[in-house]
């Protein structure tokens, strides 16, 4: 697991906190599993879970390609990914993700996320879009540059950019364009070579059971301030 706050934040001590690392023993603990934390970069636990070195991750995107060498689990929780600027840029603020695409504005993501279909068909077959385009090794160094103005737009979980932003600067000096780069549902993920059928339907069971409990929105609340509202905003326009 990789530092990634407000959702697993590794502490000097060395022992994780955060929203994802809550989820999983609440979950874990009623499924009755034993369970063991271990800090391992983003790209190597995806690999070491399709070796069987790793027996899985809190909490992932769905992929074809990760399906092919590990169950999901039913849905954690929701991410929302936005756009972030800075509030005082002069300029254009794109009001659509294909008006993003367009622009002459440059972008910055993290290395290794997932970032929806619309975002990888754009780094496709936009050429122009790809070339404005960079990446940076976690979400600090992202709004740090974002702040020098070495990117006008930052990428990020909306969540995980406001925690950044209270960290880094003010939170005010921020502001998030009216619209989703991505939405989509978040799993537990598990190697087909160490995990069995049977251990995620339990796993499973545990999940629906404390999605419908009220300690599972009282947590999301908790964490996810600035991002729930967007959130409900949006399944209200649709």
């Amino acid at each position: 697991m990789i530092h990634w706050p407000p959702y697993i934040n590794w502490q000097t001590e060395g022992l994780p906190s955060g929203l994802d690392i809550e989820l999983v023993k609440a979950i874990f603990d009623t499924a009755g599993c034993r369970y063991r934390f271990m800090k391992v970069p983003f790209k190597r636990t995806l690999r070491d879970i399709e070796d069987g070195r790793l027996d899985g991750s809190p909490l992932i995107s769905h992929t074809e390609d990760r399906a092919r060498y590990g169950h999901y689990s039913v849905p954690v929780r929701t991410e929302a990914i936005g756009a972030f600027t800075l509030r005082g840029r002069k300029g254009p603020k794109p009001a659509s993700f294909s008006a993003l695409v367009a622009s002459d504005l440059k972008v910055g993501v993290v290395l290794g996320g997932w970032y929806g279909q619309a975002f990888e068909a754009a780094m496709k077959e936009n050429m122009a879009f790809r070339s404005r385009l960079t990446n940076f090794k976690d979400f600090e160094t992202l709004f740090k540059a974002l702040e020098a103005g070495l990117v006008d737009i930052a990428i990020n979980d909306v969540a995980g950019g406001h925690y950044v932003a209270r960290q880094l600067m003010k939170e005010s000096e921020i502001a998030l364009l009216p619209f989703f780069v991505h939405e989509n549902e978040i799993y537990f993920f598990f190697s087909r070579k160490t995990v069995s059928v049977e251990d995620v339907g339990q796993l499973n069971l545990a999940i629906t059971k404390f999605r419908a409990s009220p300690a599972y929105n009282a947590l999301l609340h908790r964490y996810l301030t600035g991002a729930l509202p967007l959130q409900e905003a949006a399944a209200a326009r649709n």
